[in-house]
């Protein structure tokens, strides 16, 4: 199986993610969620749904996102679609997730619900 290089974009809040977080991106990864997030001070949604691959390191990363933002009270929503990769690591490791993004998205209190 062919791993698909990294990709990260961001709009409108949402930082989408695709192909594997392998050891290399897993420092891409982190930069790009402390940048949008502002450091867990601003809301953000992680969409995982294209990923190939998230390893524990990674999984690392998103766990360190959401415990910054309940701190400072924004919410970050990890995202997965059923069926995906993301969502069954998400599933096994008992982190909140949402199948889609919230609708709508915004910079309200943090979040409690999770799928």
């Amino acid at each position: 199986m062919l791993e698909r290089p990294f990709s990260s974009s961001y709009a409108d809040g949402v930082l989408t993610l695709g192909g594997s977080i392998d050891e290399y991106a897993v420092a891409a990864l982190r930069t790009a969620v402390q940048e949008h997030s502002a450091g867990g001070t601003r809301a953000l949604a992680v969409e995982l749904s294209d990923v190939d691959f998230l390893p524990s390191v990674a999984v690392g990363v998103l766990a360190t996102g959401l415990r910054q933002a309940d701190q400072n009270g924004v919410d970050f929503a990890l995202v997965a679609a059923p069926g995906t990769i993301a969502h069954r690591v998400l599933f096994i490791t008992g982190m909140p997730y949402h199948e889609a993004v919230p609708q709508p998205w915004s910079a309200g209190p943090a979040a409690t619900e999770s799928v």
